[in-house]
């Protein structure tokens, strides 16, 4: 019950609108990804711009994540603050019964006047984080990581490793390789 209190600011209420567009901002709050169990930011600071569509039939919703959040750097484990920049599109139709199943349309029942998006803003967010996080001045050669020559060193290692050890075959595979040739 706390948890949809503290998420009951990211709300629509969709009933009583006009069809045509509709626009809302929403600026992320202190801990909002805290409530979905997340804690791998530093910080943020991050602009949501959300455009709703309202027709008979449906709604159709654009999430806009724009701003800034901090992690740490995969290379150096220094924090920085990441660029986010990005969107989700997702489509609300009715029917008799909440059904969330497919990432790209939702549900709604009948009776619904309102729809929660703190779900899609989350969503939207950690979908436009980029899968590798390396700090800028790393990426751009203006800093070398401390940790730059551990990770050199083991990678050179394996690569030796691999180059002077003889591949080895599993006897079970031999066998049938040798099926196979004996054949020709």
């Amino acid at each position: 019950m706390m948890k949809m209190k503290a998420l009951k600011s990211y709300d629509i209420k969709f009933s009583g609108l006009k069809n045509g567009k509709h626009q809302y901002r929403f600026q992320i709050e202190p801990g909002f990804f805290e409530h979905f169990n997340y804690d791998e930011f530093a910080g943020y600071n991050l602009d949501i711009l959300i455009d709703l569509h309202k027709s008979e039939q449906l709604l159709e919703f654009n999430i806009r994540s724009n701003g800034t959040v901090n992690v740490p750097c995969d290379i150096s484990g220094e924090n920085f603050d990441q660029a986010i920049e990005g969107q989700l599109d997702f489509i609300v139709k009715f029917g008799e019964t909440y059904n969330d199943d497919r990432e790209d349309l939702i549900i709604l029942p009948y009776n619904a006047h309102m729809i929660n998006v703190a779900q899609q803003i989350y969503e939207s967010v950690l979908l436009n984080l980029p899968n590798k996080r390396i700090h800028p001045d790393i990426a751009s050669g203006k800093k070398v990581a401390e940790n730059a020559k551990y990770i050199i060193n083991y990678q050179e290692e394996n690569e030796t490793e691999n180059i002077n050890k003889p591949e080895e075959i599993d006897p079970r595979w031999a066998a049938l390789k040798k099926l196979i040739t004996d054949k020709k």
